[in-house]
Order: structure tokens, then sequence, then C-alpha cells
């Protein structure tokens, strides 16, 4: 019987190794994720794809093998991009009916480098519109659904990218995370999400939400995956020789306390006391800072914001839908000592959690405070009370992310039948560090 590599059964060291010698093709993987899209398509993660040029840019790719020609370290593999990065013969329009500043740049650099290492930049990618949310809910290009179950939210603000990755079309996603819009997504589609450390992926080429929070990130299926695709966007080794044994995890148990869904309690502290079995110590960490984290970061980001769009803002175009004009404005009213206020919010935030980090080689939390929810909710109960659900899922993110620390999301339960992720926060460019702790982490929620 002849083995079929494909996204769901390998990864992508794996697949490209089969590309090379012939057990698979460039054309192969396109078709099994065209053929993953059309069975997948209700769950709405596609903004733009060509598959005659997909599988034409594939034909070339099996051809230049067959001549025996160098490969790249991603050759033939199919990756998504979400549709506000730059890609070559692709539309860009990050979900919305609004006329976007000009980007700059044939190609994004992050795309670019994945072509050049034979990568397939096939689809464009569904998202929260111009990445100001992280629900997937969209009123111009509809809801992006989530693959466990499509009446609830699939996170986001990269959205369809995570759906692909947990859907089988394609390896991998480029995404990008301004409060955790790589993570989240990733928890929700029960996949990996890396954001690495602030700058390590350029971001030339992208649309903006916030230059001084915004970074890119990719989406895949295992920490292996990630680490592969962000040396090859970053240029930075990751974790080679690294092996992590009996690692010390830091839980913020101050800001945890009352923030959590009961189930989620619940498996947290069933998978903290699987890792302590394994060999892990877990200390208990104060981090008072978190709990300003979340209007210090709102502030930042509506300001920078309202200023990537200010001149369609200033225009009075309507293309912005209801979801995203009221922030984009509460941004432009934010003042001079308000903006520098969150800025320097962050140097202390940066501190504390560098601090905190020198006693741990890592914290954790729970990647969102609950589940995925229904789409179109807005509230939801934790154990100290209703709060908003943009609060229990982006609060949980947005301080790593403010912080521009490198961080995991990884899928560590399944709870009624939609997936927990777990995510994992690293020191300042400790990104290596951070991916061979992953794959530690791996293989313990594995088990």
């Amino acid at each position: 019987m002849t083995e079929t590599i494909s996204p769901k059964s390998s990864r992508i060291r794996e697949a490209v190794a089969a590309i090379a010698d012939g057990r698979s093709s460039a054309r192969e993987q396109i078709g099994l994720a065209r053929a993953a899209l059309e069975t997948h398509a209700r769950l709405n993660p596609i903004a733009h794809v060509d598959w005659s040029r997909a599988e034409a840019i594939a034909a070339e790719l099996d051809a230049r093998r067959d001549r025996g020609e160098p490969l790249g370290r991603l050759h033939g593999i199919p990756i998504s991009i979400k549709d506000l990065y730059v890609v070559e013969g692709m539309p860009t329009r990050a979900g919305t009916r609004a006329a976007l500043p000009a980007l700059g740049a044939a190609e994004a650099v992050a795309v670019a480098r994945l072509r050049a290492a034979g990568a397939i930049p096939f689809a464009k990618t569904n998202m929260h519109e111009i990445a100001l949310g992280a629900t997937g809910e969209n009123l111009w290009t509809g809801d992006v659904c989530n693959p466990f179950d499509p009446t609830r939210q699939a996170g986001g603000s990269s959205s369809g990218a995570a759906v692909c990755v947990a859907v089988g079309a394609g390896y991998a996603g480029l995404g990008s995370d301004t409060g955790g819009s790589v993570r989240i997504p990733a928890a929700f589609c029960g996949v990996t999400g890396f954001k690495p450390s602030f700058g390590a992926i350029p971001l030339e080429g992208a649309l903006y939400l916030s230059w001084t929070c915004d970074h890119a990130g990719p989406i895949a299926r295992c920490v292996d995956d990630c680490a592969l695709l962000y040396e090859v966007m970053s240029g930075r080794r990751a974790s080679h020789g690294q092996v992590v044994n009996e690692p010390t995890i830091g839980v913020p148990v101050d800001w945890l306390d009352g923030r959590l869904e009961p189930t989620v309690r619940e498996a947290f502290e069933g998978i903290l006391a699987r890792l302590e079995r394994a060999g892990a110590q877990v200390r208990e960490i104060s981090l008072p800072v978190l709990k300003e984290a979340s209007n210090n970061y709102t502030t930042l980001v509506r300001a920078e914001a309202a200023w990537v769009h200010r001149d369609a803002l200033a225009a009075g175009d309507e293309g912005f839908s209801a979801l995203v004009r009221p922030p984009l404005e509460a941004g432009l009213a934010v003042g001079a000592a308000q903006y520098i206020d969150a800025l320097k919010f962050r140097d202390r935030l940066r501190r504390e959690l560098g601090q905190a980090l020198t006693k741990v080689d890592a914290l954790m939390t729970p990647t969102t405070a609950i589940l995925p929810p229904p789409r179109g909710r807005l509230d939801t109960r934790v154990e100290g009370g209703e709060i908003s659900v943009r609060e229990a899922v982006l609060g949980q993110t947005l301080p790593f992310s403010y912080a521009g620390l490198p961080t995991l999301s990884l899928p560590a339960a399944m709870i009624d039948g939609l997936p927990l992720g777990m995510q994992v926060v690293g020191a300042a460019d400790a990104d290596a560090r951070l991916l061979a702790l992953g794959r530690w982490l791996e293989g313990h929620f594995a088990k």
C-alpha cells in the first residue's frame, strides 16, 4: 500500500524528504490542499486562491527536482498566507472594504523568504477585519468558523490560517500577532502557534495594526514545524542542540485567580500535575503588573491603528464595518500623554516579566480563559463572574505581545469536544530555548 504524505500525517521535514525522493510531489501536495478546502469550504477560511497558478508553481518545483537541482528546506510545501501580507499575484484586502495604505513591497519579506526556501504560498486566508479583533467574525467576508464546531469562533485575527492547518489545507499558515492573533486561533482550532520575539521575523510588506506590538509568526501542527518556519523567515537558528529536562515552570497565580472558566481551571491543574510527575517543577509567581496590561495595551494599539488608517478615516471611508470603526475612532481620540503613558508602561511590563523569567524557564497559562465561545457571544462567565469575551480571550495573550516576548500556544487537552491550548512564555530573545521547551511539553501534553 502506497504511503500518503499529507499535512495530517507528516511533519514538514518528512514531507520535503518524501518530495525529494519521489514518494510525493509538490503537485500532489497542492491537490491535497485543494481537496481539504473543498471538503471544508463552509468554514470559510479562504480570501483568495488561484489553483491554476498554484499548480503551475508546483509543476515547476517538481521539474527542478527531476532535473537534480538543489532543493530548498521547504521544497513543495503549501503554506497559506494571512490576507494582510503582500503576495505576488494576489490581492491584499485585510478583510475590509476600506482603502488600505500603501504597503510598499512587491512581496512581503516573510513571504519572499518562504518562497525562496521552496514553499508554495498558495492562498490568502480570511481574517478579522484589519486584524483589529480576536473572534474571526467579519461582516464583509463572513465569519471564519471553528473546525470542531462551526457555530463557535475560530479565534482571530489569523482565523483562516489556523483553520487551514487544522483541516489539512497546507502544512502551515503565516499569521500575525498583535495581542494574540496567532495564539488564539491556534488554541481554538487545536493546532500550534508561535509568536517569536518582537522583530525576529520582518514585517515589511505587511499591513500594520500596531507597529510597536505586531509580530509575524507561523501556525502549524507541531513545534518542530514552527521552529523550521521560524528559521526560514527570521534567518536565526532555533533549538538545535538544546534539550530540556525537568524545566521550571512559573504560574502567575494572582493574575489567573478568578479569570478561568471552571472546566479550563480543572484541565489546567491536571496538566500541571502531569508535568510535575514528568519531572517539571511548578512555581507560583506573583505578577500584579499583568492586571494593568489590558487597558494600556488597548490605548496603545487603538492609537497606532488609527494612525495607520488615518487617511481612510479622514476621508470618511465607509469601508470599515461597524465592528472596527468604533475602536478606530476611539484611537483618534487618544492624546499624546495617554499614548506616552502606554509606551512607558511597556518598560515596566518588560522589566517585571524579565525579572520573573530569571527564576523560571517559562511562564505557563491557558492560552484563553475559556473554550471557543459561540459566534456572536459578547460576554461569558468565569470563576470570578461575568466578563467580556474579549477580556477572557485577548486578555490572556496580550501582555506578552505588548512586552515582545516569545510565546507558544500548544494544543494540550480536549474538553467536551473542544480544544484547549496552553500558552508558554519565554524570556526576551530566548526563542530557541522556548522552542526546545515546547518540544518537551508537546510530548507530555500528548500523553
